[in-house]
C-alpha cells in the first residue's frame, strides 16, 4: 500500500514507465537524449539539489526507473525574478520557487502555459535581522526602512505581510509593501552587514548565520515566531509544454530528492562536503556541518499548508481566485500524496 505521505519507489516506477508510454501517443516527437535544465538558487535550502548534482542522482535516478532519454543538469540562477522568467520560456525545464511565488504563477498562467507545481522540497526557516539599534522588532520598522527580499512574490516577501499581520494587526498586511528592496542574498547581507543600503533583511541559512556574526546586525525574529512552522516554503515546478510533453519527468524529480534528503537525514557531514563542492560558503565547514545537522529535516517533497497560504493571499488580494485543492496547483505523482 501506498504511503499517503511519501511515494514508495514501487509507484515512482509505475508513474515513470506509465508516463514514458503515453507520451509516445499523441505528443511530438522529442530528440533522442534531451539536455533536461533544474534552475535552483543558491543557499541551504538548495541542499537536497547540490546534493543530487554532486552524486549525479537525477541522471542514476532517471535510468532506475526507465527513463533513458533525458539528461538533467542543475544550474544556478541567483535572482528569483529571473528564474521564474527561465522557466516561462523553457531556458530551464523545471525551477524552483516560493510558495506565494508558485500560486501566483498557476493563476497568471491558467488556460495557457498552465504552471504546476511537481514536488516540494524546504520547510524551513527565514531569519530576520536588522543593522539599526532603533529597531529591536517588526514593531519598530518605521515607513523609511526597507526590507531586503529576494522577489516581490517570494517566500520572504509574504512572511513580511505575515509579520505585519502578526504585529499590527489583520488590516496591516501591505503595511510594508512599497518598503521591500528586492535583492539577491549575496547583495543582501552586503548591504546589511557593510552599509546603511537597507535596515532589515530575511535570510536563509548559511547567509542567516554569517549575518548573525557582525557586531553591526542583529536578530529580530524568525519567520517560525509569527508563521505556522509547518508550512512548505519552497517548491519545483514546470509549464504544461514540458510536464505534458515529459509526464515521466516528475516521477525522476521526486525520487531524487527523496534520495538526497535521505542522505541529509543520515549523513549531515557528508552532506556538507557535498555541499561545499557544489557552492561556495561563507561559513566554514564546521560551522556548515552544524547547520545541517541541526536541520536535517527540513527537506521533504510532500507539500503542506499550501491552502491555507492560497486562502490568505486570497484574503488579501494577492490571489483572484482560491483553489479548490492544493492538486489544482500541483501535478504528477505527488499528487497522490497526501500534501495540503
Amino acid at each position: 500500500m501506498t504511503n499517503p505521505f511519501q511515494l514508495s519507489r514501487r509507484s515512482l516506477l509505475a508513474a515513470g514507465a506509465g508516463a514514458a508510454l503515453s507520451a509516445g501517443f499523441g505528443l511530438p516527437a522529442l530528440a533522442a537524449t534531451r539536455e533536461i535544465n533544474i534552475g535552483i538558487n543558491t543557499g541551504l535550502p538548495f541542499l537536497p539539489y547540490a546534493v543530487a548534482e554532486q552524486l549525479d542522482l537525477f541522471n542514476k535516478t532517471a535510468k532506475d526507473l526507465g527513463v533513458t532519454d533525458a539528461t538533467f543538469t542543475v544550474r544556478r540562477i541567483n535572482v528569483a525574478t529571473a528564474l521564474i522568467d527561465a522557466m516561462l520560456t523553457q531556458e530551464v525545464q523545471f525551477g524552483t520557487l516560493g510558495n506565494q511565488a508558485l500560486l501566483n504563477a498557476w493563476e497568471k498562467t491558467r488556460g495557457k502555459l498552465d504552471f504546476r507545481g511537481i514536488s516540494a522540497y524546504w520547510k524551513g526557516k527565514f531569519s530576520v535581522f536588522s543593522n539599526t539599534d532603533r529597531i529591536k522588532s517588526f514593531a519598530d520598522i518605521g515607513p523609511n526602512d526597507r526590507i531586503a527580499v529576494q522577489g516581490p512574490k517570494s517566500a520572504q516577501a509574504l512572511y513580511v505581510k505575515l509579520a505585519a499581520i502578526h504585529y499590527f494587526g489583520a488590516d496591516q498586511a501591505h503595511r510594508f509593501d512599497n518598503q521591500l528592496v528586492l535583492l539577491p542574498h549575496t547583495e543582501a547581507v552586503t548591504a546589511l552587514t557593510r552599509s546603511d543600503a537597507i535596515q532589515v533583511y530575511l535570510g536563509i541559512s548559511p547567509y542567516s548565520e554569517f549575518v548573525a556574526k557582525s557586531p553591526r546586525v542583529h536578530l529580530l525574529a524568525t519567520s517560525r515566531d509569527f508563521a505556522d512552522p509547518a508550512t512548505t516554503n519552497a517548491f519545483i515546478g514546470a509549464i504544461e509544454p514540458v510536464y505534458a510533453k515529459r509526464p515521466d519527468l516528475p516521477a525522476v524529480i521526486i525520487e531524487t530528492l527523496n534520495r538526497a534528503n535521505k542522505l541529509i537525514l543520515d549523513d549531515p557531514a557528508e552532506a556538507t562536503k557535498l555541499y561545499v563542492a557544489a557552492e561556495k560558503t561563507p561559513l566554514s565547514p564546521e560551522e556548515l556541518r552544524d547547520v545541517i545537522t541541526a536541520s536535517r529535516d527540513d527537506y521533504a517533497t510532500v507539500p503542506n499548508g499550501l491552502m491555507k497560504v492560497a486562502g490568505l493571499m486570497n484574503e488579501l488580494g494577492d490571489l483572484k481566485q482560491a483553489p479548490e485543492s492544493w492538486t489544482d496547483f500541483f501535478t504528477g505523482p505527488i499528487t497522490q500524496t497526501r500534501g495540503s
